[in-house]
């Protein structure tokens, strides 16, 4: 199988994952502003992140020779690692409760702060106990001021989200609509105990709002930032945020970015089987093997936990069901594109890490300035917000920056010996990664898109727990079956039969935090934006996850700089708190303003009916029930500049999950979660690995990150699947209920959904930014707190990097 032994090769990965990770946001997130429900998305993801991980398990996992210290991936598979299994696992079930959090977390925060937030905390608590867990081979000296910079990024990200939500909100009362917003939103509040009909299962359906309606209307009508864009995205998307509160969505995205912080010690755990769980003899799981487990878990706790919130929504998400689930095809390609983006994402990730540290590896987490670069050209977050809010991005921008070249200088001198690894430098292992950064950056703007687009989030996210976890698969059957198999680096298959159980525990659990802060982040996306809930959740992800990973991997990490980094990625995440705040103030200030405007150039009566027919919302209702006419009123509002307060009242009304009125702790709350389980992920995936706890039987090879990650997203898909089945019926937060039936039949955004599965916070960041227009027109304060959250995250990340160093030898 391929071996990475270089620096060279070890940057390469961590580069391509860099871009995946930090895409696949944008594609969810652009899913979400076209109305695409985010069950639905999900469930299109979870299919093809599974399919990526197959993928590199069965390809790099398999390529090259084997041996009873390098075992491929079919040989791991029958091994006794079991405790490598179930941190692998582990890893996976946080990283997909982390990405559904942040899933609506990016509509209530926005892409760029989400992401940023999620990706400082993911630093600041993962990349701190990877330090450990890696037996510090990073130079704590530099790696944990870089720290620091993300924990300042992470608070950044919060006052950007703050001020932009205060200038969207002035723009609104500016132009006369935030008391229709608030008539609105009372309405709806009193809508959400609706029953799903007892023919849902039954008929055909069709998605709420009207999708073609909605595409043909005039798109270029609103420049981004003013209140008619802001409008307008409020009515398309299907997560509705006004009204909501901003620690809504700030909640979310710090659920979000602990959850994310989880999975990477998870998987150092599970490959590198630092606490000796593994019998004597059983090889430590490699890299490919505690990815395709990984990805396991993450599939299930996908499918899961969105196919309940099809029929139990939340976030204003109208209700589904699996058949109009199977029936929504709008977006499709998009979500199963960020399902794949995601997996190879993570699987380049890994694979880095397993060369130059789980700690150093957390550089990915830099996918926030991807998702910025999304979020801002393609969303048009905080354009036209105040100068608070662009002088807090800003600062929050530069902090993350730092953050990262910090994570980047902690890279020490490589001494590998196990050959079984994907590539043989330094070089290719951040080139991995640097794909990886990609690919999960990317992947929550495609289920941003579907819920914004109105699509269900749970049918978008059981779509991607089907893909993500076939990229599991890829991965483990072809780069964990590639090469030799031998006693000490079995491929994926033979690691499949080998009593290695403790790793493969490792992996799953892993995966059932992946799955967790995945489903939140979609909410957390929804509620805070996806910028913010990428670097909030990657910043919890970093101070949780990598100060675990640390002390797994036997502290390789230079330490001075490890934590000074994890700091760095703890103030990007309260960063993003404050940047979610002032843009909540922002759009409220919008939609007043917008009042006032409309009230003096139309008078009482007219101004009345504008807003009415702008703003009116029926009660929400199962998917399966006729689309409503689109008002003439409704269809002038098309194509708003984004940031503006028509803008706003657009995207409320097409998204599916409404978050215009909602607490802005709600928001907070959940990328909080994410985070934290994203931490946990990593150090599972860890142990799953290496096996630091040394629970694998004597003889018994380290599970390969090939099988780690196919156990990893095994259980991801598996709490994916069960959870979003369960919020299919049972949505939360306004999300329409929905069902199987409706799933299955739910093709629109499918497309996206399912690519979205195969694919972090600055990657998030960038399509926020560009494809939402996230923060457009908000104010300064707004700017200048997503400015210091981005600041922060980069710094950290650069701390983070700058702490990597060779693992020794276990």
């Amino acid at each position: 199988m391929f071996v990475v032994e270089d620096r060279g090769g070890a940057v390469a990965l961590m580069v391509i994952s860099l871009l995946f990770l930090g895409t696949w946001p944008a594609l969810l997130t652009l899913l979400e502003r076209r109305g695409r429900l985010p069950q639905h998305t999900y469930l299109d993801y979870s299919v093809t992140n599974l399919l990526a991980a197959a993928v590199i398990a069965i390809a790099f996992g398999q390529l090259g020779g084997t041996s009873p210290g390098m075992p491929s991936f079919f040989t791991q598979l029958t091994q006794d690692n079991w405790p490598s299994v179930l941190f692998a696992m582990a890893g996976g079930i946080a990283l997909s409760i982390g990405n559904l959090i942040s899933r609506y977390a990016w509509a209530f925060v926005g892409l760029s702060v989400t992401n940023i937030i999620c990706s400082s905390l993911a630093v600041v608590l993962g990349t701190t106990m990877n330090y450990f867990l890696d037996g510090r081979i990073n130079r704590a000296e530099i790696l944990f001021p870089g720290v620091t910079f993300f924990l300042i990024a992470v608070f950044l990200g919060s006052a950007v989200h703050s001020s932009n939500a205060k200038d969207e909100e002035e723009k609104l009362s500016m132009s006369g609509f935030i008391n229709a917003f608030e008539h609105y939103q009372s309405e709806f509040s009193l809508s959400r105990g609706i029953e799903l009909s007892s023919d849902v299962a039954d008929q055909g359906v069709k998605l709420l709002p009207n999708q073609e309606a909605l595409e043909d209307g005039e798109d270029d009508d609103f420049d981004t930032g003013t209140v008619e864009f802001i409008v307008q995205v409020e009515k398309r998307r299907s997560i509705k945020v006004f009204g909501s509160s901003r620690w809504l969505g700030l909640g979310m995205v710090l659920l979000a970015g602990v959850c994310f912080s989880l999975f990477s010690p998870a998987i150092n755990l599970a490959t590198n089987d630092q606490w000796r769980t593994l019998k004597d003899g059983v090889p430590h799981l490699t890299v490919y093997t505690a990815f395709f487990y990984f990805s396991v878990s993450c599939f299930p706790v996908g499918i899961g936990l969105n196919a309940w919130l099809l029929y139990r929504p939340v976030a204003g998400v109208p209700p589904s069901t699996i058949g109009a689930y199977a029936g929504d095809w709008n977006g499709r390609h998009w979500a199963l594109m960020a399902g794949l983006l995601c997996g190879f994402g993570n699987g380049f990730q890994f694979m880095g890490g397993q060369a130059a540290g789980y700690a150093a590896a957390d550089a990915v987490q830099a996918l926030p300035l991807v998702s910025t670069f999304w979020g801002v050209i393609l969303f048009g977050e905080y354009r036209r917000s105040s100068r608070k809010t662009y002088l807090l991005l800003g600062c929050m921008l530069t902090m993350f920056v730092v953050a990262v070249k910090y994570l980047d200088d902690t890279f020490q001198d490589f001494n590998i010996t196990k050959k079984w690894i994907l590539l043989t430098d330094i070089g290719g292992a951040i080139a991995l990664m640097g794909v990886s950064l990609v690919l999960l950056g990317t992947w929550p703007v495609v289920l941003a898109v579907l819920e914004r687009r109105g699509r269900l989030p749970q049918h978008t996210y059981l779509d991607y727990s089907i893909t993500n976890f076939l990229a599991a698969l890829l991965v483990a059957f072809t780069f964990g079956q590639i090469g030799a198999d031998t006693p000490e680096t079995p491929n994926f298959l033979t690691q499949l039969t080998q009593d290695n159980w403790p790793s493969i525990l490792f992996a799953m659990s892993g995966g059932v935090f992946n799955g967790l802060g995945t489903l939140a982040t979609q909410y957390g996306w929804a509620f805070v934006g996806l910028s913010v809930t990428e670097v909030m959740a990657s910043s919890l992800k970093v101070v949780i996850g990598t100060t675990l990973n640390y002390f797994l991997d036997g502290r390789i990490n230079k330490a001075e700089i490890l934590f000074p980094g994890v700091g760095c990625f703890l103030l990007a995440a309260c960063l993003g708190s404050l940047v979610h705040s002032s843009n909540a103030a922002d759009n409220q200030e919008k939609l007043s303003s917008a009042m006032v405007n409309h009230s003096n150039t139309n008078g009482d009566n007219e101004n009345e009916e504008l807003t009415k027919n702008l703003l009116e919302k029926d009660e929400p209702k199962d998917c399966e029930e006729p689309e409503p006419e689109i008002t003439e009123a409704a269809q002038a509002v098309e194509k708003m500049e984004a940031g503006t307060a028509d803008f706003l009242v657009d995207l409320e009304g097409k998204r599916s999950i409404k978050v215009l009125g909602s607490n802005t702790f709600l928001g907070l709350g959940i990328v909080t979660f994410a985070g934290v389980s994203y931490s946990l992920f990593s150090p599972a995936f860890n142990l799953a690995t290496n096996d630091q706890w040394h629970t694998l039987k004597g003889g018994v090879p380290h599970m390969v990150v090939y099988t780690a990650f196919f156990y990893f997203s095994l259980a991801c898909f598996a709490i994916g699947i069960a959870l979003n089945i369960w919020f299919l019926y049972h949505p939360m937060v306004g999300v329409p209920r929905s069902s199987l039936t409706a799933y299955l039949k739910d093709w629109k955004g499918r497309d996206l959904a399912l690519v979205a599965g195969m694919a972090l916070p600055l990657v998030s960041t960038v399509w926020g930014i560009v494809l939402f227009g996230e923060y457009r027109r908000s104010s300064r304060r707004t700017y200048t707190l997503l400015g210091s959250m981005l600041f922060m995250f980069v710094v950290a990340m650069v701390i983070l990097m700058a702490s990597s160093a060779h693992r020794r030898p276990l």
